[in-house]
Formats: C-alpha cells, structure tokens, sequence
C-alpha cells in the first residue's frame, strides 16, 4: 500500500535528509518481474519524496537465497533476445524525476557481474542499448561481492561495497569466544567492532567506490546454522563507523558527489537493518541522524578517554577494563576506549564503550584524536607507562590527561620505556602510582591504591563444589597462584616449589613437626594460562606434577572467587609485581598470602596488616624457596585458623579495597572542572514512581559521585524495584533499605547527608522528574562562585501522570518578591533569608536545589530540635538557617 511507504518515508526522514534515498533489488528473470507491486506503487504515487535506484538481484532465485545452482526456482539465463525489453524496463524506472543521478546520468548497479556469460562484451552492448534506445547513459556500478572487486574487467564505471562481502574476509572468525548453542552449527562469526576498523583502514581504490556499512548482520534465517554472523554490533560502533565514513566520503568522493550506502534499511532476514525493533528501538536510526547531522548531545561536554596499551587479558588491561565499567555505572561518565594494540579482550571492552585502535606518531592518529576532543571528549586518563608513546600525539591535540604508572623499574627497563615516561610525566596533569614504593621513581606522584574491582567473598559452597571437581580432599591444603605463567608472574617457581615439596629430603629447615602429627596432603593449583615459551620449557615437568594429581592448571577463568574459596594459602611469588589485584582478591577472600620481599607493593600492604594485628601472611626473601616450603609444611599441620575469622576478615579486607573510592579520585583528577554531587533518592511506597524517577537521574548530562537510593521501609517493593530498574539502565546505585520508618523526613535528610560521599547532595524525592540538563546548569553556576552553599532553580508542575498543571513558580514568586526570580542570579545568604525567604518559602520544591554537604549538615544540626517538632514549612525553618 503507498501508505506504508509513506510511513517508510517518515521514519527516515528525521534522521537526515539524504538519508531517505534508496537502493533497492529489481527481480527481473528473463523478462518476468517478481516482488516488483511495491516499486510500481511507488512510481505511480509522484507525491512521495522517496529517491530510489535500481539494483538488478541478477542471479538464480534458489531455495537456499544463495544465487546457486542447486535448488533453482527461477533461473536467470541471460538470453539475447531479452536485452531490449530488459533496457526498456530499467529506463522507465530511471526516467522517473525521483531517480538518483550524478549529473544526468542515473545509477544502475549490478549485484553479479561475474555470473553474466562474457560479461565485458554484454556489459558494453547493455550501455550502447541504453543510449541508443532510452536515450540515457547510466552509470554501471557493480557490487562487490563473490570476490569480484574491480569493476574496469567488467567494462564498469565504479563499484560499490556490499558488507559483509569483501570486508568479512581480513576479520579473525571467533566461534571459539562465544557460546554456542547449537552443536551442529557451521556458520562464520566475526566481531563487528573488528570489521568496522577494517573497514575504516581499508585505503582508497584507484576506481570510483561507495563505501557502504552494515548495522548488523545474521543470515541464519536463509541459511539454517550454515550463514555468517557480525557479532558485538552496538549503535554507538555503527555512529562511529558511519561518522567517519561520512568524513572519508567527503575526501574521497564517487565521481565528483560523496555517496555513502547502508545495507540495509530493513533486510530482517539478515539481521541487516535500521527499522526500530523491540530490543534497540529507534537506537541505529538515532545514531546514524547524529552522524549525518554531525549533532552530538548534550552529554559531549564530559566524556572522558581512556587509554591502555592493549587488551591482552592481564592485570593492567582488566584494571581499565573495570575502570570504563565503574565511570559509566556509577558516575555516568560517557567514555571511549583508546587502545595501542589488540588482544582477546577486545569484545569485551567493546561491550562497555567504543574502542579506538591508534597507531601512535602517525598524522591520523593526531586528527583521531583532534576530532575526539571535537566531539567533546576533553581529557583523558592514560593506564600504563607502556601507553606513554601516545603522549606526544596528546598534546598535539591539546588533550589534557593524568598518568597512571603501574610497572616498576625492571619492566620500564625491559621495554625501554623511560624516555616515553619522562615526558608523558611532564605532560600529565597528574601522575598516580599504587603505593611510595613509585614515589621514588615519580616523586610527584599521588599514592592512590586501584581496589577491588571483582566481587570477592569466601563461599563454603564454592570451596565445595571446587575441590570436588578437581578431586581435592576437603582436609587437604590447597595453595594457589594466579595469572599469566610466565617468568615475570614466576610460575616457573610455582613449579619449583611443587617438585621441592615432593621430595622426601626436604623437611623445611625451619620447621618441625611433631613426630605424632599426620599432614595434610598438599594441592598446588596455578589459575592462568601459561606462557607458550614457558610451557615448552617445562613441559616435561609440567606433565609430570600434573600426573600426579595434585598439581592442577584450570587456565584462564572469568570468574575467580570459587577457586580462591577452595583455597587455604595464597603464594605471590612474581620477581615483580606492582600492585597486583589477585592478591587483593586473596586477601579479600580471607586468605592467608606469602610475598617475596621488595617485588612490589604487596609486601608493604602485607607489612602494614601485620602492624595491625594480622600475623598470618609471610614476606619472604626472594627466591627462597626453601622458606616458602617451611610455611607451607607448617600449614599442613595448623589448623588454628577458624573459618569464621577467615570470613570476617576477608570482609574487613574487601570493604578496605573498595574499588569506588579509586574511581571517584581518578574522575576528580581527570575532570577536575566536575563538582562532586551525590544524588539522594528519598522514597516511601512509591513504586509507581519510581521507574521514571531513577530515569530522570540516569538522563543527567553531568556526571555524578553516586547514586543512593534512601528508602524508608517501603512495603510496595519499592526496594526491590529500585535496584532491577538501575540494572535495566545499566548504572549502579547503593540502596540503603530500612527496615522501620523514621515517621520523619527530616530523619531522612539526616541520613542521607550522613551517607553522602560527595561534596554537594541532590536530595532527589521520587515523586518528581527532572530535565536532563538540570545538575549541568546547577553545576555551572555553583562551579563560577566557590563561595556558594546552594543553588535552585525554578520547577514546573505535573500531576501524577506527568501531565504539565503550570510552565513555572513565576505566578507565585512574583506576588511576593516582584521580577526579582526572572533572571539568574548570585545572592549572599543573609540577603536572601532577610528580602527573600523572611516573606515566604521560595524554594517550594527540595528536588530543585543543591546543597553544600557541610553547610547542609551544620543548619540541620543547628536547628535539630525545632526540625523534630515541626510538622509543617520544616524545610522553610532549615533553609532560613542554612
């Protein structure tokens, strides 16, 4: 019906206006047309502004929709005595004024060139019958595809792309990285985000070329586990992608105009389309309108680069890792991955934000990054020593970053990074190292500790289960290592050690057991791949400890926790190690650790718990195996540990590692422009709210410290529905659910000023709403006057629908205070509570004002007891004080 392509019309239209022309496939079979009704509606409906060109779909119609030979429905023959008839058909089309053209000449693409017999000489007698009888000179585009790529073999003026053809074939298939349900299945996985930086680095052809994009792409529904599949596909990759490509077509243009293709407007059945669907909505279309417009939100002024070297699955690549995850969760902090290198971690991080691969000193590295700070990334965090190299290319392109150095002097060494560090340290706005041990690298440096980035928790069940599966006694010891097994990580040691304590001489010269005290039997288990260099060294000792069946290599493993759970003692025994998070996550889970001394910071946290009290960790010199074996044999017959005190201190130790505090410092640093606001959502029993309220505050365009949501013992599952709603926005709250109501609200202020981190408070009521661009332009203001406790702006009226009841609070403050609340303004507060507040309350809605936590804090203090007893205008009486 042409109504629905007008609807079709409509829907693309917003989202640029060039944007609503199309290709589309032309069935033509030996002078039969098929699925040809909604192209002849729309020739025959002038009034619809819908551009189009013709693509002939010129191979056999098949069962399988592969153009083979097997399973034909419709055969494409290519007969000679069709040709007139075929050209007549085309040049009808094209002599519709809606055609695209470049100049006066229309474009006409073929979809297989290869498969039309003696092509070059067909091709050529078709544009002869085109001048000849239609009076039209077209231009003949082919699509790349089936491995033909240059059109001039076939006599053609140009070529177009047609994703995943072509680009597909340079990309590293990863069925090995993703689940696969489906045992029989036989299809090709790529990562899109691989694709599109093919794509994008794919040089210009010395022919005419539109380059074309793909959104997604699936074809299993054709073909039944035996298609092609881009995996990862995400609406912020595809605006990248199409944004650049966009910047590419204007520099390389098809002849003489910038034309770019999208594959496809709505082919379902490849999972290749931008029509709004149920999972992503209008998310493709509204990216591909930003970067056809080059429009870029509000949230622009605070997104934040974050650089590593590469994303090879250790320590430093999971720490920024982590970190890209808390900025958006927690601080909605919009973030870019910018990355010197690949590696298997590469899907992942692109699960969180986009991943820039730059090639550092190269002049498209320095526009990349130009364009970035264009876009509104405006500073930046550098993780690595070894991502120093990118620094130069930083500053010239003016972006300011601080630097995080976590390698010590050996690797700096080892990989000759020190020039690069000496001048990215002059450069960085600030430079942040794990402990003093770096200080005397880096005498500038703030100690700042990174935390615990993983859940970590003792599990009686996991202890269980683990050591099931690996045939482990319950009473036995279990001593475990974690990480890359290579020389610097020590697993050669680890290996050692095991082999040592094999051997009937050894006793442990510092240890003697009871002759009446039966051992436990020792499991070393490593968790980590191994270095291939290392493997083969010592593969033979290797498959000798693991024959034993108390040796044990479970590789690398996402989650960690169980493993550490089945644990007794935990051994770090790297030659250097700065700070290195598995032994956090070991002491987290109330494991007892043994460090070499002076191979990182470890051995100083260790130090610093036995200043405490805890006794049960060693620092031991390095490369004394010997002494490591005396604790491990001691372990063997103490067992004064309880399990309960292994919980309760591993509790102790998780809550000190907290990874928050990290991220909040590492924020500040970066942005220091960015006040610390902690939002605080007050609620009772208002479920039905609640929902749109959290999403006013996710919408915010200026990042926040934290979200908490204060509930006072909701009994509509408020509570609950708080924390499902923030997973389904992908952001993190604290929620601090009471068990008995307050029966004050003041109570409740109390409390959430008390909980707040940051240095102002939103104390956000959840039966309100805000504008996204409410905390920014708060933010703005109280950042131009150091000096200020608060600040409020106006409010509309809604009922409980949302339904707007007034544009504003004008009417109101006008009767009391004249024109005076018009404009913005800065007051002092004697002023204010004097000519202001000492006639009315003006601030008639808390959710429209930020506090000074302190000040905040001081006023309720100060006016505790009338706060207490008022029943009525409590938040008049606390503000006039304020």
């Amino acid at each position: 019906m042409p109504s629905r392509i007008r609807k079709q019309e409509n829907v693309a239209e917003p989202t640029g206006k060039n944007l609503n022309e199309i290709s589309t496939y032309h069935s033509w079979f030996n002078g039969c047309r098929l699925l040809d009704r909604p192209m002849e509606m729309l020739l025959q409906a002038p009034e619809i502004d819908l551009p189009f060109c013709l693509m002939w779909a010129n191979e056999n119609w098949s069962r399988r929709w592969d153009g083979g030979d097997s399973g034909v429905l419709i055969s494409q023959d290519y007969r000679a005595e069709d040709d007139e008839a075929l050209i007549a058909d085309f040049g009808r089309h094209m002599r519709d004024p809606r055609y695209i053209r470049i100049g006066e000449r229309p474009l006409f693409m073929l979809y297989r060139p290869g498969a039309i017999p003696d092509a070059a000489r067909r091709i050529a007698k078709w544009r002869a019958l085109f001048r000849e009888q239609e009076y039209i000179d077209p231009i003949f585009i082919m699509a790349q595809a089936f491995d033909d790529n240059d059109p001039r073999p076939f006599g053609m003026d140009g070529a177009i792309e047609f994703p995943p053809h072509k680009l597909s074939t340079s990309c590293t298939p990863i069925e090995d990285k993703v689940q696969i349900l489906d045992e029989d299945m036989t299809a090709r996985i790529y990562d899109y985000g691989e694709l599109v930086e093919n794509a994008l680095a794919d040089p210009a052809p010395d022919f005419p070329l539109i380059r074309t994009l793909a959104p997604s792409w699936d074809n299993d529904p054709r073909r039944q586990g035996a298609g092609l599949v881009l995996h990862g596909s995400t609406p912020r990759l595809y605006e990248h992608w199409l944004k650049e490509s966009i910047s590419k077509a204007l520099q390389n243009p098809f002849m003489g105009e910038p034309f770019l293709c999208i594959n496809a407007w709505n082919e379902w059945a490849e999972g290749a389309y931008l029509e709004p669907d149920i999972h992503f909505g209008s998310a493709y279309l509204n990216a591909t309108a930003r970067a056809v417009t080059g429009f870029q939100s509000r949230l622009g002024a605070h997104r934040l680069l974050l650089i590593g070297h590469d994303a090879f699955p250790a320590g430093a690549q999971m720490l920024l890792l982590a970190l890209g995850t808390a900025l958006k969760r927690r601080h909605g902090i919009e973030i870019t991955f910018v990355l010197l290198g690949g590696g298997d971690l590469l899907s992942r991080y692109r699960q969180v934000a986009n991943v820039e691969i730059l090639n550092p000193g190269t002049s498209s590295c320095i526009e990349r990054l130009q364009s970035l700070k264009a876009e509104g990334f405006a500073s930046a965090i550098m993780n690595s020593a070894v991502s120093a190299r990118l620094a130069p290319d930083l500053g010239h392109a003016e972006l300011p970053f601080i630097l995080l150095i976590h390698e010590l002097p050996g690797m700096l060494r080892q990989h000759r990074l020190e020039e690069a560090l000496t001048l990215a340290r002059k450069q960085a706005r600030a430079v942040v190292v794990p402990g003093a041990q770096l200080t005397r690298l880096c005498p500038e440096a703030i100690i700042a500790p990174q935390g615990l980035y993983n859940q970590i928790a003792f599990s009686g069940n996991d202890r269980k289960r683990a050591r099931l599966a690996y045939g482990i006694d319950p009473d036995a010891l279990l001593v475990i290592g974690i990480g890359y097994g290579d020389a610097r990580k020590g697993f050669d040691l680890f290996l050692q050690l095991w082999q040592m304590l094999q051997s009937p001489s050894f006793t442990g010269s510092e240890y003697h057991a009871a002759p009446d005290q039966k051992p436990r039997p020792i499991h070393f288990l490593w968790v980590g791949n191994l270095d291939e260099q290392m493997k083969r060294s010592l593969q033979t000792d290797i498959e000798g400890a693991l024959t034993t069946r108390r040796f044990h290599l479970p590789g690398r493993v996402e989650d960690v926790n169980p493993f550490l759970s089945a644990s007794d003692l935990f051994l770090l025994v790297s030659r250097e190690d700065p700070y290195p998070s598995v032994a956090l996550e070991a002491l987290a889970s109330g494991l007892p650790c043994v460090a070499f001394a002076r191979n990182g910071m470890i051995p100083d946290l260790l130090s610093e718990l036995e200043q405490e009290g805890d006794t049960r960790n060693h620092i031991i010199e390095p490369g004394d195996l010997p002494a490591i074996g005396a604790v491990i044999l001691r372990q063997t017959h103490d067992r004064s540990d309880s399990l309960a005190y292994r919980i309760k201190r591993g509790a102790e130790l998780a809550e000190r590692f907290a990874f928050g505090p990290y991220v909040a410092r590492l924020a500040a640093l970066a942005m220091p422009e960015l006040p610390s606001i902690s939002v605080v959502v007050l609620s009772y029993n208002y479920a039905h709210y609640l929902a749109a309220r959290l999403a006013t505050i996710f919408a915010q365009d200026c990042p926040i410290t934290e979200i908490i949501v204060l509930d006072d013992a909701s009994n509509d599952g408020s509570a609950e529905l708080a924390e499902r709603i923030a997973a389904s926005f992908g952001r993190s709250i604290k929620l601090v659910a009471g068990t008995r109501r307050s029966g004050s609200v003041f109570a409740q202020w109390r409390k959430a000023v008390d909980l707040a981190a940051g240095d102002w408070i939103w104390i956000a009521e959840a039966d309100d709403l805000s504008q996204p661009g409410f905390l920014s332009a708060l933010s703005n203001m109280i950042s131009q006057s150091p000096d200020a406790v608060m600040a409020f702006c106006d409010s509309r009226v809604i009922d409980e629908t949302g339904a707007e009841i007034s544009a504003d609070y004008q009417t109101y403050y006008r009767s009391h205070v004249g024109h005076r609340l018009e404009r913005n303004m800065l007051i002092d507060g004697e002023s204010f509570t004097r000519e202001y507040l000492g006639k009315c309350n003006l601030v008639l809605n808390v959710s429209s004002a930020l506090f000074r936590r302190r000040a905040l804090s001081a006023a309720m203090e100060s006016c505790r007891a009338d706060l207490a007893q008022i029943r009525l205008a409590g938040d008049w009486r606390l503000i006039s004080n304020y």
